[in-house]
């Protein structure tokens, strides 16, 4: 495997104190005592960046980015054990919902589709754009290399989700999500190899090591990280949910607006795939949803993971249709 997305390498590449410090935590060698003074150096980071400070903001979250993200599973304990310390003071300063009594199940639901409706990628100028097929070739190029970037990886914050399902049928039910994201029967089949056919067929590398430098999209892809592996499940089942729900009436107008580009129907397969398998997956996770909803701590802990993906995600397309319409 390549070590281009291996942590201490990207970490030469940074010359802050605390980029320093977390490579001194994570060479083989390392005591707890340079791990411990890695941890509270990214946690003083973090709160200087929510205090105000964007330089600080831009610099732990790519020290996050590369903590949680990157492929050397030989630090991946210390590297989780580090994110940790930044997540402690993220979900801090988050804003939270705060439910004083649970709603009923018919009242929850209904205030999802609300907040769906009025926040949805689906509104998204950038996908209003896309979808009419007004998108050039290398318009449509820059669309699906962040894409990439949101997808390649996907079914590992999936089976973050699924490690902390205790109970055997909710992980069973996930488990099925994973089996027909991964190809089932064929590994050739699995959605990030047709992503690549369709990234191929556009004139696009799919980089397996791919590293993001768009500030937004290591923003997003962070938090989808840190909701997947928190410990309270409400926190991945509401990014969970908003992925899986949106994603069908996207990737049908996606389809047909790459096929008017002249895109090949086998090429497309990826988001002809999604059209028909999502909403009976949807379906299946609301029953992880469903009997959690009495607990009040439950639908405080997904509103809140919600609100704050809608935030990140609208920032991070923001930047992407402005990288856009920067091509012709």
């Amino acid at each position: 495997m390549s070590s281009r997305n291996f942590s201490l390498q990207q970490l030469q590449n940074l010359h802050s104190s605390e980029a320093r410090l977390v490579a001194e935590a994570l060479v083989p060698s390392a005591t707890s005592r340079p791990i411990e003074i890695a941890a509270n150096a990214l946690s003083s980071l973090a709160e200087t960046a929510h205090a105000g400070n964007a330089r600080a903001f831009a610099e732990y979250q790519q020290l996050l980015y590369i903590l949680s993200l990157s492929d050397d599973v030989a630090t991946a304990l210390t590297r989780r054990w580090l994110a940790n310390a930044i997540y402690r003071v993220e979900e801090r300063f988050m804003p939270a919902a705060d439910l004083s009594s649970a709603l009923s199940e018919a009242d929850f639901q209904k205030r999802l589709e609300q907040e769906v409706f009025s926040q949805s990628r689906e509104k998204h100028p950038m996908s209003q754009y896309v979808f009419s097929g007004s998108a050039s070739h290398g318009q449509l190029q820059v669309f699906l290399r962040h894409q990439w970037f949101r997808t390649f990886r996907l079914y590992r914050d999936a089976a973050d989700l699924l490690v902390n399902l205790t109970d055997v049928d909710e992980a069973a039910a996930l488990g099925r999500y994973l089996y027909g994201e991964l190809g089932e029967e064929d590994e050739q089949g699995s959605h990030p190899r047709l992503l690549a056919k369709l990234l191929n067929a556009v004139g696009l590398e799919a980089d397996f090591q791919a590293i993001s430098t768009m500030p937004e999209e290591i923003a997003y892809l962070n938090n989808r990280a840190r909701c997947f592996r928190q410990p309270d499940v409400g926190w991945g089942l509401a990014v969970f949910y908003i992925t899986e729900l949106v994603v069908p009436g996207n990737h049908e107008k996606l389809y047909r607006a790459l096929l008017q580009a002249g895109v090949s129907e086998e090429a497309a397969e990826y988001y002809k795939v999604h059209i028909s398998l999502v909403p009976p997956r949807a379906k299946r996770e609301w029953q992880l949803i469903s009997r959690r909803i009495p607990d009040v701590g439950f639908q405080n802990a997904f509103l809140t993971s919600l609100a704050q993906h809608f935030r990140l995600e609208r920032a991070y397309y923001d930047a992407v249709w402005q990288e856009m319409q920067t091509v012709k």
